[in-house]
């Protein structure tokens, strides 16, 4: 059906987003038996072929396709998988199942996505509570009870059932600003510590250099996550064009929309001298994955609030900047528009994204799919997605395993992916449903865990709280038709605060926008999302 198989575009992002993958030809050979254990005796005799619909972003060949080999000898399953364009898949699969349609199998739903409304029109299977404790004893120990109670409440359908298997964050504190620690020494300069000193920086930079500062691409949901990484400079949380609220862990405040509010304009006035001073890209909102990393490639991009290993930063820029030396920011401290608050990125216990299985499909499959599904997320499952297989993509060294040195890895941005062996593909392992082998992230996530530590005991430092939200289906339903709309018209203002079309320090331009939102629903999404956080809150 494909001849190519496509990955998730994320590499600038994590390079080792590990995912399912289909058979791209049938006269390869079978794996050998090191590979997974043998199928259970008689269980799997049937071969059963399985709809599989996946959202990818880049063109990724298959050499070997591991993943599929894997599926058959061990579960005798065949995933028949559609590939669709990531910006287009949640329309196509939408269209899919009002038609009847569709795929059996989703190894990656989201909210952004339209799972939401997938789950509303009956689209989708709910996994129950009983089924998840006996055909999934894998996946509930990796929570503790506060988790697992915490992770159902927040991703629970209105009905109360659960329509997709959420992913476990193993790092409670995973992104921290980084910088071109050899440009800086360069020109005596320090990493700043609040907006003003951020801007004085950049420009000091970017008048030496001639480089752009801040290079980030746009995202189909909103032109706005290109800057959104500057939220938590003023108190937001940087997901919070996802979020739309979110809850404050000091005060325990709610903030319902603040991107619509007095509140967000320091920020905006912020990103216009960011703008106006060309330290930000000026098709910042426009820009795809493709041509930021071009411009990085070329030397561009000096600091970036990030996950990626600091040598994974070197790599993207080696060719064009020979001695660059990008670092993490001595004490991981993070400017802030108030100096008593140093604010960092709290991770969830969870991923609002996991597997969904289509409403309708037979039982015989599902039962396989849970069987896959729990094997997926036990150690052996782990080591397998997490670093393929053993003499192709990983030895073990001591004991641990270790890619090989012709494998791309979060440090090593040159190499073959796991995509390449059809492990990279759907968004099913890291950064999806399963959680990483446990000597991932002690081998290539040090500083993480480091931080993890250290930034929350230090004083001043907290990370801002998603809120849980109770809606009744009507409810949600009616947020969503008002914040598509809602969300519009704040990207459209927004990008002309940012842009200078606006002044939002001008109190008549601010009152435009005011009253944009108001005629787009704000009232009435603010009053939604206030009763449903009361709600969930009080249950």
């Amino acid at each position: 059906m494909f001849k190519k198989s496509l990955t998730l575009g994320v590499s600038i992002i994590l390079p080792l987003t590990l995912v399912i993958g289909c058979s791209e030809s049938s006269d390869t050979p079978s794996p050998s038996t090191d590979a997974v254990s043998s199928p259970s005796s008689g269980k799997y005799d049937k071969e059963l072929t399985i709809t599989v619909s996946r959202a990818i972003l880049d063109a990724s060949t298959v050499k070997d396709d591991l993943e599929a080999k894997m599926l058959k000898e061990k579960f005798n399953l065949v995933f028949k998988a559609e590939d669709y364009s990531r910006n287009d898949w949640a329309t196509k699969m939408t269209l899919m199942f009002s038609t009847g349609d569709g795929p059996e199998f989703i190894p990656y739903s989201r909210d952004q996505w339209k799972s939401v409304e997938w789950m509303s029109s009956g689209y989708l299977r709910p996994f129950e509570l009983d089924e998840i404790k006996q055909k999934l004893p894998n996946y509930l120990k990796i929570w503790s009870d506060e988790e697992w109670d915490t992770v159902l409440k927040s991703t629970r359908f209105s009905d109360g059932k659960l329509y997709f298997l959420p992913n476990k964050r193993t790092i409670p504190v995973q992104t921290a600003w980084q910088y071109r620690k050899d440009l800086f020494d360069k020109y005596g300069l320090k990493f700043p510590k609040t907006p003003d000193e951020m801007i004085d920086t950049l420009k000091t930079i970017k008048d030496k250099t001639g480089l752009i500062p801040f290079v980030v691409p746009g995202n189909s949901s909103s032109p706005l996550w290109a800057v959104s990484t500057f939220f938590q400079m003023f108190g937001f949380p940087d997901l919070l064009l996802t979020w739309n609220s979110y809850v404050d862990p000091v005060t325990k405040q709610f903030y319902a929309y603040p991107l619509a509010t007095d509140q967000s304009r320091d920020i905006l006035i912020f990103l216009n001298k960011m703008y106006k001073n060309g330290l930000l890209m000026k098709d910042f909102a426009t820009a795809t994955a493709d041509q930021t990393n071009k411009l990085i490639a070329q030397g561009n991009h000096v600091i970036a609030q990030t996950i990626n290993d600091p040598s994974y930063m070197d790599g993207q820029q080696k060719a064009a900047a020979p001695d660059v030396k990008w670092a993490w920011v001595d004490n991981f401290d993070h400017p802030s528009s108030d100096p008593k608050k140093t604010i960092y990125k709290k991770e969830s216990y969870y991923s609002f994204w996991g597997p969904a299985i289509k409403k309708g499909t037979s039982q015989e499959k599902v039962d396989r799919l849970l069987d896959y599904l729990n094997w997926a997320v036990s150690d052996e499952g782990q080591l397998w997605y997490t670093y393929g297989k053993e003499g192709v993509t990983y030895e073990q060294k001591d004991g641990v395993p270790a890619f090989l040195p012709t494998m791309s890895t979060p440090t090593q941005a040159q190499g073959d992916k796991l995509a390449n062996f059809g492990i990279n593909i759907g968004v099913i392992g890291l950064g999806g449903f399963i959680t990483p082998y446990k000597s991932f992230d002690e081998t290539f996530n040090k500083t993480k865990l480091e931080m993890s530590k250290v930034i929350p005991s230090k004083p001043g430092y907290y990370g801002p709280i998603e809120p849980i939200l109770q809606l009744s289906d009507a409810d949600r339903k009616k947020l969503v038709g008002l914040e598509t709309t809602l969300n519009g018209v704040r990207d459209e203002y927004w990008l002309k605060f940012i842009m200078g079309a606006l002044d939002p320090s001008n109190d008549a331009d601010w009152k435009k926008f005011m009253d944009a939102a108001n005629k787009a629903g704000l009232p009435e999404v603010v009053k939604l999302r206030t009763d449903a956080y009361d709600k969930a809150n009080k249950s």
